[in-house]
């Protein structure tokens, strides 16, 4: 289970082919507009990026990490109670 710690709070949103011109518009959103288009919750910290593999290709292949925000509860996941709280 030690193995997973460091992936716990990040989940792969979206994954998407757009323009590059597309990509570059959604670069410019905020993170509560990129939460709001990809319908991601209020604990998201929004990650985009984009690859490709032909630079003279006009397309790209996106993908958006969902970070969960330091403090906040990971989507899906309770807040443990009885241990170590006083």
């Amino acid at each position: 289970m030690k193995l997973w710690r460091p992936l716990i709070g990040i989940l792969l949103t979206a994954a998407v082919s757009m323009s590059t011109t597309d990509f570059v518009e959604l670069q410019k959103l905020s993170p509560d507009d990129l939460r709001s288009r990809f319908g991601l919750p209020a604990s998201c910290d929004p990650i985009v990026t984009a690859s490709t593999t032909d630079p003279r290709a006009n397309r790209v292949a996106v993908t958006i990490e969902c970070r969960v925000q330091p403090g906040a509860i990971a989507p899906g996941r309770a807040p443990r109670e009885g241990k170590g709280s006083s």
